[in-house]
């Protein structure tokens, strides 16, 4: 089965195939969780890892009879150098047995899946799941535990996708480790192809053509975006400071900060009583922190924060395309205007005045948010976005140079949201902990996440080592941190 992509999956295909000779794969999608079952006092530990480890082996196998796209690949002609999007049934015993051994990978390490994650891990062109035995290394000691890190091309699934994919996962493992055998893994018989994703103008129903007022509009974006990034002597578009020198990423890695529940309780309290979300306020205190992070010595009265948000699309698409049923696939959007924010250079020192400049960036941060989510004509515009962003990639058979790093680069944030919305922590005797989704980081710039899980917020942080540091990283984090309690005046106890 083969299908044509559209323009967010040529983009990220395209993306990848500009990075390629770096070896490595940007904005690969990484997703992590830890499963954990306790031991019974009728049953040994070496009993409930067996059956663990049974029961990931036939929740894999039913994943891809319920979301055959974790099998498929985007693939380019040589001849024509067009993409499609290639899924292969199989066709006896030997290719299952085969299929299985390639993408459900038992990992022999000390490490966590944390830990793992960033020791620059393959770059499966499949989707993959690597399985850790993160169990106590006492015999006698804890649950029994697997952290699984999932890998996969970021033009087969995104993040949203990722979680969702991940909760089906632990569904059916959960119901396997409990059901034994007796469990039934379906049949893949090429009757799984009718649930392939299709691509987001299906999904979504999205016109391949615009309106007049429509095409307007669209110009109009790319106008701001173009005036956004000007720069002249009274006005600084802010870059994140990097270390000079490296002409190739190296590796990707991933840090992170948590917030006690209560601590979480009182900041999430302490936004709704100012009418933002959390999201809201971590976004206002990146621009913030990105200013004051500049070397002193720069020469301008006023700086500027230019930045977007990513959209997840999912609730724009018909059924039964806006449900989990379809969690492999690429379903989000780049908002249309940038996000601007001004601030004078050097920020006030006086946390009174920090917390007053904090809460008119957060008002800024948040009409821009607001004006995102109503607008009515961005989902029939998010394709053509994309298209104006997809890089050009050479003939086939040919490996581009790799870009050089940006002078300016970039410091984002994707927000998660509440993930116990999207992963249920228990079912049966499974339990579920530490859920995260980054895009591989090949730049020099910071990409943060940011959600809860089990009452607990997590901030983090990806980065490439080559051009950032995993103090540097922490010590962002640490100052938006700072940025959003003292702008909110809560404090941890």
């Amino acid at each position: 089965m083969k299908r044509g992509v559209d323009e967010v999956e040529e983009f990220y295909y395209a993306l990848a195939k500009l990075y390629e000779g770096s070896s490595r794969m940007f904005f690969l999608i990484t997703g992590h969780l830890s499963v954990q079952v306790d031991v019974h006092n009728s049953e040994s530990r070496e009993q409930v890892h067996a059956r663990l480890d049974e029961a990931l082996r036939k929740a894999w196998l039913t994943l891809r009879f319920h979301q055959p796209t974790i099998a498929s690949r985007v693939v380019r002609d040589a001849e024509t150098g067009k993409l499609t999007k290639v899924y292969r049934t199989l066709r006896d015993d030997s290719e299952q047995k085969t299929w299985l051994e390639n993408t459900l990978i038992p990992v022999s390490t000390k490490l966590t899946g944390n830990e793992w994650a960033n020791t620059d891990p393959p770059a499966p062109k499949l989707p993959t799941l690597f399985v850790i035995n993160a169990s106590p290394s006492s015999d006698n000691d804890g649950p029994v535990r697997r952290d699984l890190v999932l890998r996969s091309p970021h033009d087969i699934i995104d993040g949203i996708g990722t979680l969702q994919l991940l909760d089906r996962l632990v569904d059916y493992v959960s119901k396997a480790f409990d059901e034994g055998n007796y469990y039934r893994v379906p049949t893949l018989n090429g009757s799984e192809t009718s649930r392939l994703s299709p691509p987001f103008r299906v999904a979504a129903d999205v016109p391949f053509t615009l309106n007049e007022t429509q095409k307007k509009k669209l110009a109009s974006i790319a106008a701001q975006k173009e005036a956004a990034a000007k720069i002249d002597g009274n006005l600084l578009v802010l870059g994140l400071p990097f270390w000079h020198g490296a002409v190739l990423p190296g590796k990707h890695q991933r840090v992170g900060l948590s917030l006690s529940k209560e601590h979480t309780f009182r900041l999430l309290a302490a936004c709704k009583s100012v009418g933002i979300t959390v999201t809201h306020a971590f976004h206002a205190a990146i621009a913030m922190v990105l200013r004051d992070v500049q070397d002193r010595n720069v020469k301008a009265p006023r700086v500027r924060y230019v930045s977007y948000i990513l959209r997840n699309e999912r609730a724009r698409c018909k059924l039964p395309y806006n449900t989990p049923d379809y969690a492999a696939s690429v379903y989000h959007s780049v908002s249309g205007g940038a996000l601007i924010v001004d601030m004078d250079f050097p920020g006030p020192s006086q946390e009174s005045t920090r917390k007053d400049e904090f809460l008119q960036i957060v008002q800024t941060v948040r009409d821009y948010y607001e004006e995102a989510r109503n607008d009515q004509e961005h989902c029939a515009l998010a394709p053509f976005i994309w298209q104006d962003s997809i890089p050009r990639i050479p003939a086939t058979g040919t490996v581009p140079p790799v870009p050089p790093p940006k002078q300016h680069p970039s410091v984002s944030i994707s927000s998660m949201g509440c993930v116990d919305y999207i992963i249920k922590p228990d079912r049966g005797r499974i339990r579920v902990y530490d859920p995260w989704v980054t895009g591989e980081e090949l730049g020099n710039g910071l990409g943060l996440f940011l959600g809860t899980y089990r009452g607990e917020l997590c901030l983090s942080s990806a980065y490439n080592d080559a051009w950032q540091s995993h103090d540097g990283a922490m010590d962002f984090l640490k100052r938006c941190m700072a940025a959003v309690s003292v702008g909110l005046g809560v404090f941890d106890v």
